[in-house]
This record gives C-alpha cells, sequence and structure tokens, in this order.
C-alpha cells in the first residue's frame, strides 16, 4: 500500500504521469521562460504552445489550433464565454447538477445583465430527459449550458441528444467537460457543441491551472471578448485583437500548464482512451458492489458504464466530514466531503443539507486500494452504528 491512498481525482488528479514530470524537471531546469508570443523558447520544442494547440485540436476535434484557447481552469473558461455571449434580456437553459462554475456566473448575470435561467430538472439519480428542452425554449432562448457528468453524482448526461435538439432550436451550446475530458472520448462535432470548455487537472492529467475552451467554426463570431490586455499582437490598437487565438488570451500564459497538458495528452493517446475508460468503469462497478454490503446511501445511478469513476455515499448516523476525517486520520485514505461545490447537484438528490462523501478514482488507483478502503469504511461504520 502507498503511503496514503488518493481518492479524490474528481477534484485533482494526482500522481501525474512520469514522462509530463520529467518534461517539467527539463523545462525548469533550463531557466529560460520566454512568451512564445513574445519571444521563441530554447528548449528541445521550439514551440510547445502551438504544438500543445494541435494535439488538443486532434484530441478533441476542433477545427483548426487556433480554435484552441488556454485559460487557467474550466471555471474561467465558462466565465469568459458566458459573459461575452450572454447579453440583457437573454434566456439560458442549464441542468440542476451544475458545479458552481456555471451556476455562480449564471447567478451573477441574472443581477448584473437580467438574464434569466431555466434550470432543467433531472431525476435523483442525475439523470435528464432531453424532451424538457423543447418545453423550456422561449423566443429569448440562446443558449445551453450543461456539465458532462455529474462531479457529485458521478452520472453522465445525454450530451450528444440534448445538444441535436438545441441546435434544431437555434440554440448556441456549451459543454463543460471537466469531469470527462481524459476519461471519454469528446469530438466537438459529433456532440454538437459550439464550446466545449476543459479542465487540465484532473482528467487530462496535467498542473492546476491550466484548461481552456474549444471554438467550433464561426463560435468566436457570438462571444465578445470578456478580459482584454496584452497579447503581443496588434499593439498599436487599444482595442483587443479579432484574430484567434488572441482575441480570447491577454496576458501571459502559463507556459509550464501548456508544456504538461501537451505531455499528458500525449500519454494518454498512448495508454489508449479505452483503457482508461475500462479502467474506470472496473474500479467503480468493483467499489459500487462492496458499498453494497455496507450500511450507507450510494448517490447517483450505481451503474458504472453510464458514469464517470465518482461515487457518493451518506452514512446515516455519521456526518460526512467526520467520515472523511476518521478516513484520512486513521488509514490514511483521502476523499472529499461537503457539497463538492455542486449545491444544485446535492438539492437534486436530497443530499443538500447532510452533504456526502465522494470517492472518485484515477489511472493509477487499485482494487487492492478500493478494498482497503471498504475494510476502512466498514471498521469505522461498525463503530458508529
Amino acid at each position: 500500500m502507498k503511503e496514503f491512498v488518493y481518492l479524490n481525482h474528481a477534484a485533482t488528479s494526482n500522481q501525474k504521469f512520469q514522462p509530463t514530470v520529467q518534461k517539467l524537471i527539463t523545462y525548469l531546469a533550463a531557466n529560460n521562460h520566454i512568451n512564445s508570443q513574445r519571444g521563441m523558447q530554447m528548449i528541445d520544442e521550439p514551440d510547445f504552445v502551438f504544438a500543445t494547440r494541435q494535439r488538443i485540436t486532434e484530441f478533441f476535434h476542433a477545427p483548426d489550433p487556433a480554435h484552441v484557447i488556454f485559460t487557467p481552469n474550466a471555471t474561467a473558461s465558462l466565465n469568459m464565454v458566458l459573459n461575452g455571449l450572454l447579453k440583457p434580456g437573454d434566456h439560458i437553459l442549464t441542468t440542476s447538477v451544475e458545479h458552481n462554475a456555471v451556476t455562480r456566473p449564471l447567478e451573477r448575470l441574472m443581477t448584473e445583465k437580467n438574464i434569466q435561467v431555466t434550470y432543467l430538472p433531472c431525476t435523483k439519480e442525475g439523470r435528464l430527459d432531453p424532451q424538457q428542452i423543447i418545453a423550456a425554449i422561449r423566443p429569448e432562448t440562446k443558449a445551453l449550458v450543461m456539465t458532462h457528468a455529474s462531479n457529485v453524482l458521478g452520472t453522465i448526461l445525454p450530451v450528444k441528444m440534448c445538444f441535436k435538439i438545441a441546435k434544431s432550436y437555434g440554440l448556441f451550446t456549451i459543454l463543460d467537460s471537466a469531469q470527462t475530458a481524459g476519461f471519454l472520448p469528446l469530438d466537438l462535432a459529433e456532440l454538437a457543441a459550439d464550446v466545449l470548455v476543459f479542465t487540465g487537472h484532473k482528467g487530462l492529467m496535467g498542473l492546476a491551472g491550466i484548461g481552456g475552451f474549444i471554438l467550433a467554426k464561426t463560435s468566436e463570431e457570438r462571444i465578445d471578448p470578456w478580459l482584454c490586455g496584452g497579447t503581443g499582437s496588434a499593439s498599436a490598437s487599444l482595442r483587443q485583437p479579432s484574430v484567434l487565438p488572441d482575441k480570447y488570451e491577454p496576458g501571459t500564459p502559463n507556459l509550464m500548464g501548456i508544456l504538461s497538458l501537451k505531455s499528458a495528452i500525449e500519454t494518454i493517446e498512448t495508454l489508449g482512451l479505452s483503457s482508461i475508460t475500462n479502467h474506470g468503469n472496473m474500479l467503480t462497478a468493483h467499489f459500487l458492489t462492496g458499498l453494497t454490503k455496507l450500511p450507507v446511501e450510494i448517490l447517483g445511478t450505481q451503474d458504472a458504464a453510464a458514469s464517470v469513476p465518482v461515487v457518493s455515499i451518506v452514512a446515516p448516523k455519521l456526518d460526512s466530514g467526520e467520515l472523511a476525517q476518521l478516513l484520512a486520520e486513521r488509514y490514511q485514505i483521502i476523499t472529499r466531503s461537503g457539497l463538492h461545490c455542486a449545491p444544485l447537484a446535492h438539492q437534486t438528490a436530497g443530499t443538500i443539507n447532510t452533504g456526502a462523501l465522494r470517492f472518485s478514482f484515477g489511472w493509477e488507483t487499485t482494487i487492492a486500494e478500493l478494498d482497503y478502503a471498504l475494510l476502512a469504511l466498514a471498521e469505522i461504520l461498525r463503530e458508529y452504528t
């Protein structure tokens, strides 16, 4: 067993790939942090920023590298897209299992721009009926923004069908892939997404502080730049450039983060995305089977094939925060308790007053670690029931 058991990959992936670690060490050792937009890189990959755009273009089937926009994370991306897209009086659809990365920007826009929001209700397990979209559309409805999978319930939402319906009514479609990028294959065109938002530090196995969004062809015509500043291009103008990717990338980029993304995606492609998916499904199924023998309520679908590697539970007689603390202190098992920055998902699941304890798995997670966690849970629950 490792020094500690890390079961919080839905928050941030642990144990980055060794080739990525080595690449970052080499970059730091060169001690030459030159902005690619204002000078040339002096390492073994002269223009790795553009090379990373190319890699992401292939990975997500983007139109071209210029349509790959780097930001600090999915939250920043969603703020940029939503604030740049929505105008006073617009109406937008979303779901009842969204992360605060979606709901808080929308709440702010409701107050400041009189944006109207409809939350499409999911079942307690996190399932969504796409046909609800049709009844919710109004003349002023502009867009549908939704997560691909709940970070609380694990449930994968029917994005393809939802976006197909939305596009048939002329809506702009925005996908939050924070929980699925690096776990499921994502094709921008196949999903009918106008914008695909991603973060680097979860399933894509990059560093924290790097993420971005990918634009379908002509989507940039609908989104005004929300952040403005220096880009190293068109510097004589006081206006933000309209050319991509500069239109949405002011300021010095996170070069370490970008380099980590390139290396990590290369390793994911070497391993094979299907292998990663199968590994996650196998771990989830094994853990769910073990939990059925314990006195806990299991949230979500309880169908590993319809879920990302996320399992949340409630112990009826033990607070989720206390249970997480006991697992950490006694057994060195790292989990995540509380509302997981997704209060609407907890309202949907009926756990808004209690929160839940979440276990989430990654490529390095083993069956032995899950069995250890199940044993630890059983011992604690026997003591407190």
